[in-house]
């Protein structure tokens, strides 16, 4: 009876063993085995995250963020002062609303190119500093105008990526760097409970409860480039990856706009303007231009007509390439039901009947490379295949004990490491063993992440709740 009893304590030792083994092969399994003391195994009970822990926690979460919504204050290279309230996405796609020393423009940022609207008086208050070559910069009011990021002071293609500012804020720099998170500071963030941590680029604040997502940033400077970088960034964040597909949708949709956006630093030289065939049914505007770049150019001309001291609606025409050098006309012709009337007016009401046109001709901005936008802005959720290997995005799975704790988004090329230095965090938190796995690979970062939207979903759905470890797609 006691051989027997020996040899079955013998296997349960044995089993444990085999049992510590694996979670040493797992490193952080929250209760494994330990067989260092003689005597019978114990469990090793894996303690909390520390701050440093739970800070790149955080962290890597945010830099998985297919879209971001910052609002906030910053300082521009030069010195301005601006408010932001902007969408950005993981390819370096900007859109949303900025003010400039108080003075607010809306901002597009595509195919690596700066585009900006405004009205009269923004564009009156920033021609000394950005040198337009439109006189007092009320020709540019509410069009597009492309502008050298370098005019503006900041790189916004750069500085909002969502990987790129996780990055600046680079690691804890407190002593309490190895100390659990109840040893930082609180405070409130938009009525949210939240830690503040000293980074090495200034301050991060992320949410008190699991996941630990993201909600400010305050940091010292932002952005690589010397005319480019921005200081005391005060930013409040907001991830809106579950939209990222209409995101990309809207983007496309303004980039089809810019086919009439302007180069306010190249200039035409503007000459003679005269009036012709004016008549019942239209007037034409005629502008004397010559090229003075040192490229070919095209040309819009836009001219707005008054009559009798009443708006009588605008013209429009462009034309070109205009060579280096050369002479040209360009016009436009009215046609409005405002002109008619007017033109009838003075033909049968005595008296003189001034009209005219306020009219600009400026030189058009070539079109920015937007295909990617179009093939985003048409993706669906890439199949969930794990037998895929080749394409640029993959879709991870980090699970405990069987069960979804997050999914993510990152290069196909490192996968495997990026989800695994996660697996400390599943298991602090599930207090159980945590394993990765690919769902597939996408062709594109876009059908990538919107897979990943539907898997979140779909969990949700099922279990009235997000993964626990979820931030992206499934901001708590």
């Amino acid at each position: 009876m006691r051989a027997q009893e020996a040899g079955r304590r013998a296997v349960a030792v044995r089993r444990r063993l085999m049992f510590a083994g694996f979670a040493a092969a797992l490193a952080l399994v929250t209760a494994g085995c330990s067989n260092d003391v003689a005597g019978e195994p114990r469990g090793v009970n894996i303690g909390p995250l520390t701050t440093a822990e739970a800070t790149s926690q955080a962290l890597t979460d945010f830099a998985e963020a297919a879209a971001v919504r910052y609002t906030g204050s910053l300082v521009a290279a030069d010195g301005a002062e601006l408010t932001v309230d902007l969408t950005a996405t993981l390819t370096g796609e900007v859109s949303g609303g900025i003010t400039i020393d108080a003075l607010p423009a809306t901002v597009l940022y595509v195919g690596k190119t700066l585009y900006l609207k405004a009205n009269t008086n923004f564009w009156s208050g920033m021609v000394a500093r950005f040198g337009v070559t439109s006189g007092d910069g009320s020709a540019l009011a509410n069009r597009w105008v492309k502008l050298p990021t370098s005019l503006i002071g900041v790189e916004f293609g750069e500085i909002f990526t969502p990987d790129v500012v996780a990055q600046t804020a680079g690691k804890v720099t407190k002593q309490t760097a190895d100390l659990g998170l109840r040893h930082n500071a609180e405070e409130s963030i938009a009525g949210v409970d939240a830690y503040a941590i000293e980074v090495d680029g200034g301050t991060v604040y992320f949410a008190t409860t699991q996941p630990h997502g993201v909600l400010r940033f305050d940091l010292d400077k932002l952005g690589s480039g010397e005319n480019t970088a921005v200081t005391s960034a005060l930013l409040d964040v907001t991830d809106v990856s579950p939209n990222v597909v209409a995101i990309y949708q809207s983007l496309n949709k303004a980039a089809a706009g810019l086919g009439t956006a302007v180069d306010a630093l190249t200039g035409i030289q503007q000459g003679a303007h005269r009036f012709d065939k004016c008549g019942a049914p239209s007037c034409t505007l005629i502008v004397d231009i010559k090229n003075t770049a040192k490229s070919a150019v095209r040309v819009h001309l836009r001219a707005n007509w008054t009559g009798d001291g009443t708006k009588l609606g605008g013209c429009e025409s462009k034309i070109g390439p205009v060579a280096p050098g050369a002479s040209s006309k360009i016009s436009c012709r009215i046609t409005s039901a405002q002109w008619k009337s007017f033109y009838q007016k003075a033909n049968s009401v005595p008296g003189t009947h001034p009209y005219g046109a306020q009219w600009s001709a400026l030189v058009l901005a070539e079109p920015p490379d937007v295909a990617d936008l179009k093939t985003w802005a048409a993706a669906k959720p890439a199949a969930a295949d794990d037998h895929k290997t080749d394409g640029t995005h993959a879709v991870y799975e980090i699970s405990a004990s069987g069960t979804p704790w997050k999914y993510g988004v990152v290069p196909n090329r490192y996968w495997r490491d990026h989800a695994n230095d996660q697996r400390r965090a599943c298991m602090a938190d599930s207090r159980s063993a945590c394993t990765v796995s690919r769902v597939t690979v996408a062709d594109d970062p876009v059908s990538a992440h919107a897979l990943a939207t539907k898997l979140i979903a779909d969990y949700v759905s099922e279990h009235d709740g997000c993964p626990a470890g979820q931030w992206v797609s499934c901001t708590k």
